[in-house]
């Protein structure tokens, strides 16, 4: 009776491998291979790298709010600490922000121009627009700071922040509707190292400045401790209103 069971059951499963492997060899011819050109392929890499940094990016947010839920969860027993924990998150954004006074360690980048050189040898054509700092110029700098990881910026004593502009005024740049001239003194908070190395790599913008063909003046210096002043001007919502949901 064992013997007959076992026939059987070995009769039957090589039924089943029989089948599944006819299915294999159905499906198989069934495929077929798709193959990507040169462009497509970049493309495909791109979007996979793009959704990549927004899953890294949606997972760091996750994180923040993660902990921070814990953190008034441990506090909630004690109101004057949630209060407190409360005060300090807005002061971080009012510095973060510009509207506050801050300090630490960062760079200063010191670059003047031949605006006001004399020397007749310049014409007043291209020449001598290349060797003039332009609101390009400083727009480029700044946001080679941004992607060094500045956290604070100030353009000769003026605060940068998201709403900033820097636009030119003849002679003169426009900063927060202040008019600013020549040498201009661009002072970055952050890692100090990483910002000087960063703005002093040949590949980035601020090395160009002192090419043959433009001849501006640069320095960079790292400094321990800076100060950087608050924008005087206060963001105001006249128009603007939340959605009621």
């Amino acid at each position: 009776m064992k013997n007959n069971e076992a026939t059987i059951f070995v009769f039957a499963a090589s039924i089943i491998i029989g089948i599944l492997v006819s299915l294999n060899i159905n499906f198989g011819k069934k495929t077929e291979r798709i193959f990507l050109d040169a462009k497509q392929y970049q493309d495909a890499y791109n979007l996979k790298v793009k959704y990549q940094s927004e899953i890294g990016a949606l997972r760091d947010q996750y994180n923040h709010y993660n902990d921070k839920l814990n953190k008034y969860i441990y506090l909630s027993k004690n109101g004057e600490e949630v209060l407190q924990e409360v005060k300090d998150e807005i002061n971080r954004n009012i510095s973060e922000t510009g509207y506050k006074d801050v300090h630490g360690p960062g760079i200063k980048i010191y670059i003047e121009d031949e605006s006001n050189n004399d020397d007749e040898s310049m014409s007043a054509g291209d020449e001598y627009m290349y060797r003039i700092i332009h609101n390009t110029d400083i727009m480029y700098i700044i946001n080679d700071l941004r992607a060094a990881g500045a956290e604070a910026i100030e353009v000769n004593g003026q605060r940068v922040t998201d709403r900033s502009e820097v636009y030119c005024l003849g002679s003169f740049l426009g900063i927060n509707g202040i008019k600013i001239a020549t040498p201009f003194t661009i002072t970055a908070i952050g890692n100090k190292d990483a910002l000087k190395t960063y703005m002093e790599d040949p590949n980035n913008f601020l090395k160009s400045l002192g090419l043959p063909h433009r001849q501006i003046f640069f320095t960079v210096e790292a400094q321990d401790d800076i100060t950087i002043k608050a924008n005087e001007g206060q963001p105001k919502a006249n128009y603007i209103s939340n959605v009621k949901k």
